[in-house]
C-alpha cells in the first residue's frame, strides 16, 4: 500500500506508513488485491456523531485505472457504510485533479469548494442508498 501511495504522491499527498498501519489496525481501510498483489486501497472513517463516512484517501495502481477497480473500492466502502448504519460518504479533492471526474461518474455530487492548506478543494458527497 505504501508503494502505491508513494507512486501517487502528487495526487494524494504524502501518506506515512504509520497512518496506513493505524487504519489497518482500526479496520478503516479496504484493500483491493489482484493476483495476490495489492493494487489499491481506500482509507475512511465512520464518524461517531452522525451518519457520515469520510473518505480520506483512495489510491489505485496507475496501470490499472479505468478498469473498474476504483468503482469496486467505492462499492465496497458503500457496503461497509450500510453495514455500520452510515448514509453518506464525503470527501475533499483538489480542484485540479482528474479524480474529480471519477467521483462525478460514480454519482458523487459536488456540494462546494473551499480553500485547503495549499490549494482549492472540491467537496463531494455520495448517498450510499443510491448505490444499492
Amino acid at each position: 500500500m505504501k508503494a502505491i501511495a508513494d507512486a501517487n504522491r502528487d495526487e494524494i499527498g504524502f501518506v506515512n506508513q504509520a497512518k496506513l498501519t493505524q487504519a489497518v489496525f482500526e479496520e478503516r481501510i479496504i484493500v483491493a488485491i489482484l493476483r495476490k498483489k495489492v493494487i489499491g486501497f481506500v482509507v475512511f472513517r465512520h464518524r461517531k456523531t452522525d451518519t457520515q463516512t469520510t473518505l480520506s484517501e483512495i489510491c489505485l495502481d496507475q496501470a490499472l485505472r479505468g478498469q473498474g477497480y476504483g468503482r469496486e473500492l467505492i462499492n465496497a466502502l458503500c457496503r461497509d457504510c450500510i453495514k455500520h448504519g452510515h448514509s453518506y460518504i464525503k470527501l475533499k479533492c483538489p480542484v485540479d485533479l482528474p479524480a474529480n471526474t471519477f467521483y462525478e461518474c460514480l454519482g458523487f455530487q459536488k456540494i462546494g469548494t473551499e480553500m485547503g492548506k495549499v490549494r482549492k478543494l472540491n467537496i463531494w458527497e455520495l448517498s450510499v442508498v443510491e448505490t444499492r
